[in-house]
């Protein structure tokens, strides 16, 4: 009778786990739809709830993180980033959003910092190119042209049809007065996605240095019909309205 009850105690402590990790599991999921719909107060109060039931989740502890971020209160962020740090110190995903939330307070060095230490942590491969994309984009902000472009080398490597880095390195190409480079970053970011703006105005920009007006002027209506304002006052003051 006692190995009869002690027995059915452990299925009961077992049952309640499985039951309260389900309630986890849906909140995480509400909480990361209601991001994608942007009900970033709602996602919120979502993630907070998981919590209460599982503080170590490291899902419902990066969702939190995320909406506060994505709400632009960085001093809540940083509440609960030093507690995922706290539970999860060789967790490299909450030292790389503590570097974002560094970057969007323009502490560009304090980023970088915290992009390397996240680095250390030998991230799996798709972090550490997000890690390296924003490192780079700090580096970038301090006018550290050769180091941005190094590391925007380096996601090539790891991925070469990534988008943003032959995007951001065509900007760092301009930056250095590489503009055939920059030519061809921008021409690669627009093979991989022709529906983006932004490289059509950019490329558009270094032909203009280049002295090719007619190739630069394509561009500039190109992003201009893609809707960027910036290149429709390009195709005016360089081109003509046609």
């Amino acid at each position: 009778m006692l190995r009869y009850f002690s027995t059915l105690l452990v299925f009961c402590s077992f049952s309640a786990f499985v039951f309260a990790q389900s309630d986890v599991n849906e909140l995480i999921e509400s909480g990361n739809q209601k991001i994608k719909e942007r009900n970033f107060k709602a996602a919120s109060s979502d993630f907070k709830n998981a919590l209460e039931i599982s503080p170590d989740d490291t899902a419902a502890l990066n969702g939190i993180i995320l909406t506060y971020i994505y709400l632009k209160d960085f001093r809540e962020a940083n509440k609960w980033i030093e507690q995922a740090l706290e539970k999860h110190p060789e967790n490299p995903a909450f030292l790389y959003r503590r570097g974002i939330v560094n970057n969007l307070n323009d502490n560009y060095e304090k980023a970088i910092s915290d992009f390397e230490e996240a680095l250390a942590k030998k991230p799996y491969t798709s972090l550490t190119i997000q890690i390296l994309l924003n490192k780079a984009s700090s580096h970038y902000k301090l006018e550290q042209y050769n180091e941005a472009l190094d590391i925007y080398n380096k996601v090539i490597e790891l991925d070469p049809r990534n988008f943003k880095a032959y995007n951001f390195r065509g900007l760092v190409n301009f930056k250095l007065g590489y503009f055939v480079d920059a030519v061809t970053d921008y021409t690669k970011a627009i093979d991989l996605d022709p529906s983006y703006p932004l490289p059509y105005y950019n490329r558009g920009m270094s032909l203009l240095k280049l002295n090719e007006l007619q190739s630069a002027c394509s561009d500039f209506r190109k992003a201009c019909q893609l809707g960027y304002v910036n290149s429709c006052k390009m195709v005016v003051a360089e081109c003509g309205v046609k």
